[in-house]
Parts: structure tokens; C-alpha cells; sequence
């Protein structure tokens, strides 16, 4: 007779470890991991590449457009120009219009699609170094980071830059792994292309470069390689380097603000969080994304807690690896602006990803160690990014310059032979665009004047040049309010236009404000002079 079995006694923690597998879903097995992945994608897919034309394109977007629609060989001639900071998205640009078209959607497809991509690219990142719940919780937060879909929804290049680089760094990682010459010729190619597509893309190479001879006693046998490596891209960046060492000695002429290192990592933690947002969700974003990086840097880096059941080696150095890309590209930019004030948010995007990953890093570690904890952290961290993702980039109220909208009032009340003055002179790219997509604004004349800025330009000059560009007398004034007083300081022109004719029409719009003048014949026309103050 059969004894009977004796139940085993129930292990300590045996509760809390089933609770914990059906509150976190990331099981060992892949199938629901790549489950997981393909809703992240999904998801993500669905931010990027629905309602690309709700927003106007704003300047930054229809001047590239414009000039990518040049002649192939005026497109050619960027990438030895001074001052482009991503000739190979031009050239892309051109060729995808061509085959596409230049609607708004379509001049932000690329970007969008790269976005899409970046997201199971940063699965495989994290994967392969600090495990499969890594990567799959960095997939997630880059789905739903408000930054990333904002820019994917943008005819610029960064987008594309973020792919770029992130693939760089994973095939940088696989040369090393593997050693082969395969790996490392693939790595070059994608760096180079890093360098043409944004000029800060260098500073991510610099940062893995500074790794690497951190952790040069790790990689026996691959030194000779990487050096090669390093040597083969440092020859496609001279041309690049020649004119940005100019800028950055102060000899070309830029607009950015001066900004401190302590205000430049406040600014890009509160992108990467959030982007934009109300003053409250923007500091709570901020705050729990440093502070999850942090755990994330310090579990996995100081304290070793690696995702061994994936069979990852080593968390520490690869936390070293993604902290010195989120460091340095910071440190660098703030360096380079010693002589010159350099700084946007924007080109330091590409640190994006592995500042994500620290964050994923620390939920994992939280998950490891204080389970609930990783479940308060990932609630608030889907909570602070949709508010953002509802509210601005997904608003249907304009949230860039609305340019669509000021020519497209113009373009229904013109007459035609209005003038329609654009101010400062360098924004007319934006009327060239529209005018493209508005046929009634396509017969009326655009019109520029220099920056007073500009020595020996004055009031009187100004007066006879819009006079002879409007011999009709009406004069549609378009002008971004936050950029006229860079080239018009004592607002000679609006000033001129308000006292010498009629005002007859105005209305401001997001970014963008336009008037509407008669002005009277030649003779009635006040001093210049007085006109200045």
C-alpha cells in the first residue's frame, strides 16, 4: 500500500513571491517579455505616427524643409558648409520628398518611424547588458517618454540621431563581446553616420570612448581594434570639426541664452522626465526619474545587484557605461560653451536612452529588493508621463509657432497685391513652406528686410526698402515676437507701420502675430527718424 505524501512545509516568502510574479509579469521565459515588448511597440507606434499634421510646422522645421527641397546639388553642397548640423538629414529629407510629397505628415514620417524603432533598439540594449526586465522596462518608458514622441513627431533630425547612436552604442558592445572585424566595421559605419546626421553626436562617441579606457584592463584583446576604430572615425569628423571649432571659438554668431552646468542638468531632467508640463507634474517627474537613475546607478553599479538569472555579467560596468553617456555629453556641451553660449536641450537628446535605462535599472532594482516600491514607482511613472502626453502633445490646441494658421487667415483676406513682410527677414522659409500648401497665399509677394543689426542699416534705409516692396500701400506684417527683438530691438518697423498707416487687422497666434496696414502715399509719410523714437 502506497504511503501517503507528507505535504512539504511551505517555504518562508513563498507568498509574497507568487504575489509579486502576477503583480510584475516579467517571467523568465520570452514569450511574454516579447508580448510585453510588441504592446510597448504598438503603443509607442501609435503616439508617433498618428496626427502628424495636428501641429503647424514651426521655423526650425519648415526652414529645413524648405532647403532640403533645393537642387541636389545645393543639398550636396551642406555637407561642406559651415554651420550644418546635420547635412545627411538634408540629403535624406530631399530624397524622401521626392518620392513622398511635403505635407506636414509627411515631412515627419521619417522621424516618426525612427522613433518607433528606437524602442525595441533599447530592448536589446538593456537586454544585453543588464538583463531582459531592464530592457523591457526601458522599452516601456521610452514608448511613453513625452521627449521622444515629441521629437518623433518633428521634421528634424533628432529622432534619427537618437536611433543612430543608440544602435552605435549596442554594435560598440558587440565588437567587444565578440572581437570581430564584422562588428567593429559595422560600429564605425553607424558612428559616422552619427556625425552627419547632428554634430553632438560626437560627444556620445567621446563618452564611449572615456569608458572604454575606464574599463581598458576588462577588454584584453581589443585594444588594437578599438584604437583602429578610433582612428577611422576621427577622419569623417575633421570637416565637421573645422567649422564647429569656429563656433565654438566664438567666430560665427549665436542665439542661445547663456546657461550655467547646474541649470543645464535641471533643464535636461526635466525633458527627459517630462518634457513639458504644469510646474507641480514637472518637479514630481523630475524628481522621481534622479532618484530611480540614482538607485538604478548605485544598485547595479556600486552594489553589483545584477539580473544573474538572465546570465548577464557584470552590471557594474555597464552601469558605468550608460552613466558616463547620460555625464559626459552634459559636461562636454557645458565645456563647450566657455566661449560661445551653445546650449539647447535638444542636442544633448541622445543621452536619452541611457539615462532610461538607469531609471529602468532602478526600478529593477526596487522590484528585487522592495517589490512594492516597484510598483508605486512604475503607477507614477505611467501617471507623470501621460499628463504631458495628453495635454501637450497630444492637445489639439497649437503647441508649436502656428504659422499654418496666421498665413492661412492671411491667405483667405489678402488682396493681390498685398505685401506680406516677414520679420525678422530669415523666418520667410516659413512663408515659402505655406505658400506651398495655400494656393491664395502663393500669388502674394513676400518681403524682407535686414537686421538692424546689420552696420550701416537704419530707420530711413528701412522706410524707402518696404516701400518699394509694397507700392500697393497694404502690408501684411508677420513677425515672431520672440525673435524680432534679436534683429529689430527699438521695434523701428512695427513702430514705422503703427504711425505712418492704418492699422486695419491684427491677431496673435501661438508664437506668431500678424498685422495689417495701409499706408499712405509717399509724401504723408512720417520722419523715419520720429518713427524710431
Amino acid at each position: 500500500m502506497a504511503r501517503p505524501e507528507i505535504a512539504a512545509p511551505a517555504r518562508r516568502g513563498g507568498r509574497r513571491e507568487r504575489l509579486l510574479a502576477r503583480a510584475l509579469p516579467l517571467f523568465q521565459s520570452p514569450v511574454p517579455t516579447y508580448m510585453l515588448l510588441a504592446a510597448f511597440c504598438l503603443f509607442g507606434a501609435w503616439l508617433r505616427l498618428t496626427a502628424l499634421n495636428r501641429q503647424s510646422l514651426w521655423f526650425d522645421e519648415a526652414d529645413v524643409v524648405v532647403r532640403a527641397q533645393q537642387s541636389l546639388g545645393a543639398v550636396l553642397h551642406t555637407f561642406i558648409q559651415p554651420g550644418e548640423n546635420g547635412p545627411l538629414y538634408n540629403l535624406m529629407l530631399h530624397v524622401w520628398m521626392g518620392i513622398a510629397g511635403s505635407s506636414e505628415a509627411k515631412v515627419r514620417f521619417p522621424s516618426a518611424v525612427a522613433g518607433v524603432l528606437t524602442i525595441p533598439l533599447i530592448y536589446l540594449v538593456g537586454a544585453r547588458t543588464l538583463g531582459r526586465r531592464v530592457g523591457l522596462l526601458a522599452a516601456g518608458l521610452l514608448s511613453i517618454s513625452p521627449y521622444h514622441d515629441w521629437y518623433s513627431q518633428e521634421a528634424k533630425m533628432y529622432a534619427i540621431a537618437v536611433l543612430l547612436t543608440l544602435l552605435s552604442t549596442l554594435l560598440f558592445i558587440e565588437a567587444l563581446r565578440r572581437n570581430r572585424r564584422g562588428w567593429w566595421a559595422g560600429y564605425v559605419v553607424v558612428t559616422t553616420l552619427c556625425f552627419y546626421f547632428h554634430v553632438t553626436t560626437v560627444l556620445v562617441f567621446a563618452a564611449q570612448c572615456a569608458w572604454f579606457v575606464l574599463t581598458w584592463r576588462r577588454w584584453p584583446g581589443r585594444h588594437r581594434a578599438w584604437l583602429i576604430s578610433v582612428g577611422l572615425l576621427t577622419l569623417p569628423y575633421l570637416p565637421i570639426a573645422a567649422w564647429a571649432g569656429r563656433v565654438v571659438l566664438g567666430a560665427a554668431v549665436m542665439w542661445q541664452p547663456k546657461v550655467g552646468l547646474w541649470q543645464m542638468v535641471q533643464i535636461e531632467a526635466t525633458k527627459f522626465a517630462v518634457n513639458r508640463a504644469d510646474l507641480a507634474t514637472q518637479a514630481r517627474a523630475t524628481w522621481l526619474y534622479a532618484v530611480l537613475a540614482a538607485i538604478g546607478a548605485l544598485g547595479l553599479g556600486l552594489l553589483n545587484w545584477g539580473d544573474r538569472s538572465d546570465e548577464v555579467p557584470s552590471a557594474r560596468r555597464w552601469a558605468l557605461l550608460f552613466g558616463t553617456l547620460v555625464v559626459l555629453p552634459l559636461i562636454g556641451l557645458y565645456l563647450l560653451t566657455f566661449r560661445q553660449p551653445l546650449f539647447n536641450d535638444r542636442y544633448l537628446i541622445m543621452a536619452l536612452p541611457a539615462y532610461l535605462l538607469l531609471v529602468a535599472a532602478g526600478v529593477r532594482v526596487l522590484e528585487r529588493k522592495v517589490w512594492p516600491l516597484a510598483l508605486v514607482a512604475m503607477a507614477l511613472l505611467i501617471v507623470l508621463a501621460w499628463i504631458p502626453l495628453r495635454d501637450v502633445n497630444r492637445s489639439s490646441v497649437a503647441q508649436k509657432e502656428d504659422w499654418r494658421a496666421a498665413y492661412h487667415t492671411i491667405a483667405n483676406m489678402a488682396q493681390p497685391s498685398d505685401l506680406v513682410l516677414v520679420h525678422p527677414g530669415y523666418l520667410v522659409t516659413t512663408f515659402d513652406y505655406y505658400a506651398e500648401q495655400f494656393p491664395e497665399l502663393a500669388r502674394l509677394k513676400p518681403g524682407t528686410i535686414p537686421s538692424f543689426n546689420v552696420q550701416g542699416f537704419d530707420a530711413h534705409q528701412m522706410a524707402s526698402m518696404v516701400r518699394r516692396q509694397a507700392p500697393g500701400g497694404r502690408i501684411w506684417l508677420v513677425q515672431s515676437p520672440d525673435r524680432v527683438s534679436g534683429d529689430d530691438p527699438h521695434l523701428a518697423l512695427q513702430t514705422w507701420l503703427a504711425k505712418g498707416g492704418a492699422p486695419l487687422y491684427q491677431q496673435t497666434f501661438d508664437g506668431v502675430e500678424i498685422f495689417l496696414y495701409r499706408l499712405p502715399p509717399p509724401a504723408d509719410d512720417p520722419p523715419p527718424g520720429a518713427a524710431t523714437g
